[in-house]
């Protein structure tokens, strides 16, 4: 079966004309275009402003800020909407004012014409607390290789404004030049939610550096909004360049200074410590920027061999959140040094103490803290414990006298496993001070973990190894919860958790720590601890609801007990080996009129 195709209709000299001129091909000049523009030079055109509310980025053209005949205008000015400039390692910055309001920055060459240096300051004016977003964003230099951080001095804004999120912006007076003016955040007219990376605070005694200080609010005109402020890390280190003296005293002086006129909503960091490079260091190279440093460390933290010159009790700043009460307090890392009360130190009056305290977690070891409230505390989380168990040691041996040895006897610290730690490199415990203190009238919860773990191998040699040669087998424990810690009540506990040890610690209810403090008997109310549970043994440590030991020891046959109760149970046991818990007493176990549970008492 064939297929039938009908022809043109079309006269063939018609047909034919199409063949008389050659082909042309389509035209390619798109194609070509993308071509050149990729191969040509890069010119910025536009800049990092993020929207406040999505935190997603909005792409702005530079040529769109450009006003020829504007001497005022955003691209030729530090004072606008926008306002972009450059550090002199190349990292690039962006500020913008959303609402009503604007920004002024200034760099430490303010006369050259270019915002070309790190920040002296960042004012905003003519905010509002309500409408008013501030946002900032940071781009690594394109040049040479940096971590993308702009360093700023100063942080100002009489009015009040609704939010600051600076990422990628680090608060120090490590500026170069330096710069004269106080280094610190003062935002008078309040703000709701405050926002940047980091604090680097390095503290020279000898040049007389100031501490930094954060301000929100008036003091006479109370803050009709709960601030929340979110930070990376803190680092505060101080230390004295001229001295050959190891230091060893613990740091009281507020050096990073958080003073909130009002109630703060969240308080969220990641961590307060000393700073990750030796001050030495920092001060001898000027900041990093002379490369012929001959000392030690040469770079970095500094080795073992060099760690007790930059100890951490001895080197490490105060950091002092000071407000009338606080919502969510929370770390996620380690907390050194940190205290939070409603004075500008914690616990020098009855007054001197929050409001309250909703909330307060501590992801990593919070060491040498300190929570003053007067009124009540919700939910306390130590993560990986409340002081710091490393080098500190539990009990004593006489040796006696050997060939070796000659004939004195010697005294042996117990266990033997702390021997080794490089001297420095222990916390606060380990040189005889607080691993932290809380007082307040009545507490919700207080749950505690290890900070460190015990690895347990078999008694007979001959069964350490019993799955693979030369590697032992451990059985896991649970370490050290509580290092040298006061936690007191005026009133009550509602439930402690406890996994790990307490050592050289109290858990006190119905004791007044201020009363205390003054050299009166601090047990004065009924008090109850209604569940206590314990997945540990107490190590010259005491609980107790409403009971005074007898001449500061606790014995069931001589102490007083008062109306207190506690319910729980204690899965370890009781250990007196001659130490002082850090309210001074001498003792272990659970005290209280009435126990209901197993809850041991040392012999």
């Amino acid at each position: 079966m064939g297929i039938m195709r009908r022809g043109s209709s079309r006269p063939g000299s018609v047909r034919r004309s199409r063949l008389q001129g050659p082909e042309v091909l389509e035209s390619r000049q798109l194609l070509a275009s993308n071509i050149a523009g990729y191969l040509s030079p890069y010119i910025p055109s536009d800049l990092y402003v993020r929207n406040p509310i999505t935190n997603q980025r909005e792409f702005v053209s530079a040529q769109s800020l450009q006003r020829p005949n504007d001497p005022n205008g955003p691209l030729v000015s530090n004072q606008g909407k926008i306002v972009s400039g450059k550090d002199r390692a190349g990292n690039e910055y962006t500020i913008t004012v959303h609402g009503p309001g604007q920004v002024i920055v200034t760099d430490t060459t303010p006369n050259d014409g270019a915002l070309d240096d790190d920040i002296a300051t960042i004012q905003i004016v003519g905010s509002n607390i309500r409408s008013t977003y501030v946002t900032g964003s940071t781009v690594a230099s394109a040049r040479t290789l940096t971590n993308g951080v702009v360093k700023f001095n100063q942080l100002i804004a009489a009015q009040g404004v609704k939010s600051i999120q600076l990422n990628g912006f680090d608060l120090t007076s490590s500026v170069s030049p330096a710069q004269s003016a106080a280094t610190g955040i003062f935002l008078h007219g309040g703000v709701q939610t405050l926002q940047f990376h980091d604090i680097v605070g390095i503290f020279d005694q000898s040049t007389g550096a100031a501490p930094y200080q954060i301000t929100i609010g008036d003091p006479n005109v109370p803050l009709k909004v709960k601030p929340s402020i979110y930070l990376d890390s803190i680092y505060n280190s101080v230390f004295d360049s001229t001295s050959d003296t190891i230091p060893t005293t613990p740091i009281t002086t507020p050096y990073v200074q958080f003073s909130i006129n009002g109630t703060v909503q969240n308080f969220s960091i990641v961590s307060a410590t000393q700073s990750a490079v030796a001050p030495n260091y920092i001060a001898g190279s000027q900041d990093g920027t002379v490369e012929t440093w001959s000392g030690y460390p040469v770079s970095g933290p500094p080795p073992a061999a060099y760690q007790f010159f930059y100890n951490i009790v001895g080197t490490t700043g105060r950091t002092s959140l000071q407000a009338l009460a606080v919502d969510n307090l929370k770390v996620r890392g380690s907390a050194k040094n940190f205290t939070a009360q409603k004075n500008t130190t914690p616990f020098t009056s009855s007054e001197s103490g929050l409001r309250y305290l909703r909330r307060a977690t501590f992801g990593g070891n919070a060491d040498a803290v300190a929570l003053d409230v007067n009124g009540n505390i919700g939910d306390l989380t130590f993560k990986k414990g409340l002081g710091d168990p490393t080098g500190v040691y539990t009990a004593s041996a006489t040796v006696p006298s050997t060939s070796e040895t000659g004939t004195a006897t010697q005294t042996q610290l117990l266990p033997a496993t702390n021997y080794g730690i490089p001297a420095g490199s222990t916390g606060y415990p380990a040189a005889g001070d607080l691993g932290g203190v809380v007082r307040a009238r009545n507490i919700r919860s207080i749950r505690a973990k290890a900070a460190d773990v015990h690895l347990i191998t078999a008694q007979n040699p001959d069964f350490v190894s019993l799955n693979q040669p030369s590697t032992p087998d451990y059985v896991v424990q649970p370490g050290t919860a509580m290092t040298n810690t006061a936690i007191t009540t005026d009133g009550s506990i509602n439930h402690v958790n406890v996994t790990g040890n307490l050592l050289n610690s109290e858990i006190k209810t119905g004791f007044n720590y201020q009363t205390y403090l003054q050299g009166l008997q601090g047990t004065r109310r009924a008090s109850r601890i209604a569940s206590y549970k314990q997945n540990g043994d107490l190590v010259n440590s005491v609980v107790s609801a409403t009971y005074i030991p007898a001449n500061g020891v606790y014995n069931q046959a001589t102490g007083t007990a008062g109306r207190g109760q506690i319910r729980g149970h204690v899965r370890g046991f009781a250990y007196g080996t001659g130490g002082r818990t850090a309210l001074g007493n001498y003792g272990a176990g659970v005290f209280a009129r009435s126990k209901i549970g197993r809850l041991p008492v040392s012999p």
